[in-house]
């Protein structure tokens, strides 16, 4: 195997890891009673700094288009299994949805 590949194969690797043990610790968030009647940086949510949008925008936004390229390969795999099991839209929602909302229609800078 060349070196070429060697190193392609350990990026792939590294963006899989990152996104799928980075993305759900910082897609936590917390709302108390008194922070939902508020605006959506009211107090609650720190307003993302300059630091928070460069990582989102050059680490996190490659690592969930690869996540959401991933998601519906598995999606397109498993979907006859879903229909057979009658949970086609469950498996779209996790599989393909999410992913795509959390990369593509977020607010730069939100985890």
């Amino acid at each position: 195997m060349s070196v070429r590949k060697c190193g392609l194969m350990l990026a792939v690797m590294a963006a899989v890891l990152i996104g799928s043990f980075g993305s759900p610790a910082f897609a936590y968030r917390t709302a108390s009673s008194d922070c939902m009647d508020r605006d959506y940086y009211g107090g609650c949510e720190p307003e993302p700094t300059g630091g928070m949008m460069m990582w989102d925008a050059l680490v996190m936004r490659p690592v969930g288009m690869v996540g959401t390229a991933l998601g519906s390969v598995v999606w397109l795999v498993s979907y006859p299994f879903a229909y057979w099991g009658g949970n086609t839209d469950a498996s779209t929602e996790a599989l393909v949805q999410h992913p795509f909302e959390w990369t593509f229609q977020r607010p730069l800078g939100e985890f």
